[in-house]
């Protein structure tokens, strides 16, 4: 294009947007400013008017009126927003400030410039390192903002700091939280960057094992390009921000689900010994667990098998490491989160032999499995299920944190894999044929006493109907 042609190849500008100029140039040289300021005036308006011949509406006001800020709501309490400039907020645009209506918010691809060695991309939108794959690095979550950019808020409490930063020529908020587990990855930092320009906004869950530093340069390199319809396969998969304010008020009006832990003794009647066959969910399917064993260590299990979580459950003498329970006092706007007191828990390793025969007359497919073991002590006639709060003396503290992988019920070992991702699933099972499952778990030594195996497959350490009626096998020692 010939440059004396561009006045005839360019856009006309539109009535209302020479309105919009005309009121913030008239603004701007009625409001008192120093001769230094006065200089710069000129060159904000020539500024202003240069974005909207090139950038358009949404451009100019997504980026010059709203941006992300942050207020200090207490000692430890922040609060995210975006808001508008106050001198140009009554400038803002339907593009920006919706005043009721629908935003035009346009698909986007995501657009990563900067990753730290050796971390790499899990599933869409997480990305950990190499030597510690699902365990950390960095989560990215995004909403559109279909009710106005300036609709967006989010309170956060137990904030150890918080600073702004730019990102891509944009404001980030960054938060930082107290870190009670030092030994483990914690996801105890945030970020968001708010998109403006295309009306999302960005919150980075970054884990413990991501410095700040590097965690910063992550979002600072992150940008939301507008995508084609062609490109719906990268398309950034978005939460509606009145859809997650309805699903918080929905939360907050609404009765949470009740989980049962206490049942009549009578309820819980279906008892299953070691050695007894048993239905699972009705089907032709029997279960019987032949043989159970307590050890000190993990020596009972297929090394080729055995994972580096359970691993470093052991010292080097291959023994169960103690648990180390903690308990904590949690933090709010005014304080932080902190440390009350710890103690020491001997751990055990539980080995059970789980046979599986099909008592039907035709081959069973990819047949799920499932070990939970609840720990349940009788208490005047009720079945209680047992918890470190429910058996503990209240003290000081909010919660308690068992860092030992005695915390988990669900079977954390077991030797027999199928399905498409190679997980829980026995392949095939002919008419009168029996497979056999190993499983184990880790717990407590102190809960011997209380432990029962459910292989209900649906799973879950509650009492449910679906779990009575598969029944318990009771091991306690």
């Amino acid at each position: 294009m010939e440059f004396e042609n561009l006045k005839y190849d360019f856009p006309k500008m539109p009535e209302e947007m020479k309105i919009m100029v005309e009121k913030e140039v008239k603004k701007q040289l009625q409001t008192k400013q120093t001769s230094y300021k006065g200089r710069r005036m000129g060159r904000t308006i020539a500024a202003s008017l240069a974005a909207i011949l090139f950038c358009g509406t949404t451009v100019f006001a997504g980026v010059s009126i709203y941006q992300l800020q942050q207020k200090q709501t207490g000692t430890h309490g922040v609060s995210v927003s975006v808001t508008g400039d106050e001198r140009n907020s009554e400038n803002a645009t339907d593009d920006t400030k919706s005043n009721g209506k629908a935003l035009s918010i346009p698909n986007v691809k995501l657009e990563i410039g900067y990753l730290p060695d050796g971390m790499m991309e899990t599933e869409r939108g997480k990305y950990s390192f190499e030597d510690s794959l699902n365990k950390g690095g960095i989560s990215m979550r995004f909403y559109r903002m279909d009710t106005g950019d300036d609709a967006f808020e989010a309170e956060h409490d137990d904030v150890l700091s918080s600073e702004e930063f730019t990102a891509n020529g944009r404001k980030g908020i960054y938060l930082t939280y107290p870190n009670l587990y030092p030994d483990e990855i914690t996801f105890n930092q945030r970020i968001y960057v708010a998109y403006t320009d295309v009306h999302y906004v960005m919150e980075l869950y970054a884990a413990s094992d991501v410095s700040k530093e590097e965690a910063m340069k992550i979002a600072e390199n992150i940008n939301l390009i507008p995508a084609k319809d062609s490109e719906k396969d990268a398309f950034v998969i978005a939460e509606n921000w009145s859809d997650c304010l309805n699903n918080q008020k929905e939360q907050a009006e609404g009765e949470e689900a009740k989980t049962i832990t206490s049942i009549s003794k009578e309820d819980m009647k279906n008892i299953h010994a070691i050695g007894e066959s048993f239905p699972i969910g009705g089907s032709t399917l029997l279960a019987k667990i032949s043989n159970v064993e307590i050890s000190d260590t993990i020596s009972l299990l297929d090394a080729a098998q055995t994972d580096e979580t359970l691993r470093n459950e052991t010292d080097e003498n291959g023994s169960l490491r103690p648990a180390t329970i903690q308990y904590i006092k949690d933090g709010d706007a005014d304080s932080l989160s902190e440390e009350v007191k710890t103690r020491q828990a001997r751990q055990k390793l539980v080995y059970a032999t789980v046979e599986y025969t099909n008592t039907g007359e035709d081959p069973l497919t990819d047949v799920l499995f499932f070990g939970d073991m609840p720990r349940i002590y009788e208490n005047d006639g009720q079945m209680q299920i047992l918890t470190e709060e429910a058996t503990t003396e209240k003290g000081d503290w909010d919660r308690i944190v068992n860092h030992g992988l005695s915390h988990m019920w669900e079977m954390i070992y077991y030797d027999v894999h199928g399905g498409e991702r190679g997980n829980n699933y026995i392949a095939r099972i002919n008419p009168g044929e029996t497979a056999v499952v190993h499983m184990a778990w880790i717990v407590m030594e102190d809960e011997l006493e209380t432990l029962f195996i459910s292989l209900n497959p649906s799973g879950g350490c509650e009492f449910t109907d679906s779990a009575l009626e598969t029944g318990y096998v009771d091991i306690r020692q």
